[in-house]
């Protein structure tokens, strides 16, 4: 019992450091997207390099309370490799650098090519969500599996959505894919290039709030996870 309490207490006090550790990230993040030039990011490496420190230690707090929600995932996993860099998306392009962070969450049990947990950590606009994002064949796949498993696949959504989450639909094709009919019941989801469930995340709340509202929110979010993992055979 007094080890489960002062377990707690260290917890709250990395929070409360963490509060202050996110302030700092979404102000860098702010000065960059409004100073977005090679120039001023050199002279302000320090910073960014800080930055992706605190997000690291954010995402290995989120990391291991997920390690009891998903046993998929490994504790052995080093963190470091979800975080995103700030780098720049195309040389000859004005704004060189993006402007955001991302942390991806996964078992890296597929190389990477799997249903993740994500947070996208961004001062115009914060959210987390549980995504697949796949290649040409894992596209098919999982589009046939959910075809067949439709009823099941729309239960999973309608309690996500009850629960906060949307359906992202951004980057949909305007017509069915070959081989389905259109009209089927299925249609608005076998347009989708990418299966994602966003719900958006306010870092005005306290630490514990925060990282309480990310983790309910991805277990929430679990059974459409495990429900890609079992169309793409590795639950």
């Amino acid at each position: 019992m007094f080890a489960d309490v002062k377990q707690i207490l260290i917890l709250v006090i990395k929070l409360r450091l963490q509060m202050l550790t996110m302030e700092h990230t979404l102000k860098f993040l702010t000065n960059l997207t409004q100073n977005n030039d090679q120039g001023w990011f050199l002279d302000h490496l320090g910073e960014y390099e800080q930055a992706r420190t605190q997000v690291t230690d954010f995402a290995y707090l989120v990391f291991q309370q997920l390690l009891f929600l998903d046993t998929h995932l490994d504790e052995d996993i080093d963190v470091g490799r979800f975080i995103s860099n700030l780098v720049i998306e195309k040389p000859k392009k004005s704004v060189p650098y993006r402007t955001y962070f991302s942390v991806t969450m996964s078992p890296l049990a597929n190389e990477g090519n799997e249903p993740q947990y994500h947070i996208h950590i961004d001062p115009l606009g914060s959210f987390l969500s549980m995504r697949y994002d796949p290649d040409v064949f894992g596209l098919q796949v999982i589009r046939n599996f959910m075809f067949k498993n439709l009823d099941e696949f729309q239960l999973i959504l309608d309690d996500a959505f009850s629960s906060g989450f949307a359906l992202n639909q951004a980057g949909a094709l305007t017509a069915v894919p070959k081989g389905y009919l259109a009209g089927t019941a299925a249609e608005p989801y076998l347009k989708l290039r990418r299966y994602e469930l966003i719900s958006p995340l306010d870092w005005s709340k306290s630490p514990e709030e925060l990282l309480t509202d990310i983790v309910m929110s991805f277990k929430q979010g679990i059974p459409f996870l495990q429900f890609l993992r079992r169309g793409l055979g590795l639950d």
